[in-house]
């Protein structure tokens, strides 16, 4: 009987989709074990994309996953470190760039503790000399920027673009470059794609960048002021005389037209 039945159910089958599935009770078994397979071959490959969402791997402590607009010095600025010790302990070579998804060392960075003995710290204490203490960060606003200098715009700000995050100014070689607004000079050098390159740090949050100059007159760690002459305009790695103007709040560009005064 069981036999029969069997049959009669792969006949029903044949007869409706005009092909025979199978035929008798073991052809049946075999089609029923090929599907039970595959199920489970389906279910083990959901529950492995599961174990791993949006396929990118946990960060570890001290780690962190560069995002759209990051730059290597706000990465270190937001995690309390500074952005030559990133490029050493992840092995960066100049010119300093980093992808998008790139995975870098940030935390437990080595410090350097200098240990001063008892009899020490009496001996200074009887010079009576101490180190005068630096000059503290400029309170930084949404007002007071300042034009770093006259000329006409030649490019505006995009979003999207690691170029067009900031404004384009023609300009003449040697033209004077002006800190549009008092602060540190964070990074005073050459860097690829922008030629000779100054960036500012403003408070906590706010940078501003300086490309293409044929010369920088600041180094950095040194304090500037609001109008101070920091370079001299240039065309170094484009292909015309021009300045090349960022400003980024934590690590994220805005419009420079939004804080600059109108003209």
């Amino acid at each position: 009987m069981a036999n029969g039945y069997s049959c009669r159910l792969a006949w029903r089958v044949t007869d409706r989709r005009g092909y025979r599935v199978c035929s008798g009770l073991n052809g049946c078994s075999v089609l029923v074990r090929l599907l039970l397979i595959a199920l489970l071959l389906a279910v083990s490959a959901c529950s492995s994309n599961s174990s791993s969402p949006g396929g990118t791997a946990p960060l570890k402590a001290g780690e962190y996953r560069v995002k759209r607009g990051d730059t290597l010095y706000s990465i270190a600025s937001r995690n309390g470190t500074t952005w030559k010790e990133v490029a050493r302990v992840n092995g960066l070579k100049a010119p300093y760039t980093v992808e998008v998804g790139q995975v870098l060392r940030v935390g437990n960075a080595p410090k350097t503790t200098r240990v001063v003995s008892s009899k020490s710290r009496s001996s200074s204490a009887s010079k009576g000399k101490a180190a005068p203490p630096a000059p503290p960060m400029p309170k930084v606003t949404l007002q007071g920027w300042s034009w770093p200098l006259r000329g006409v715009l030649i490019g505006r700000f995009s979003p999207t673009g690691k170029l067009n995050q900031g404004i384009r100014i023609a300009t003449t070689e040697g033209q004077p470059i002006h800190a549009t607004l008092g602060g540190k000079v964070a990074f005073a050098g050459y860097m690829r794609g922008y030629g000779n390159l100054m960036i500012l740090q403003h408070g906590p949050s706010y940078t501003s960048t300086y490309a293409y100059n044929s010369k920088l007159l600041v180094k950095e760690g040194q304090m500037v002021i609001k109008g101070q002459k920091i370079a001299e305009a240039g065309s170094q790695d484009t292909d015309r005389a021009q300045l090349y103007f960022e400003i980024r709040a934590n690590g994220v560009p805005v419009d420079p037209l939004r804080l600059l005064p109108p003209g």
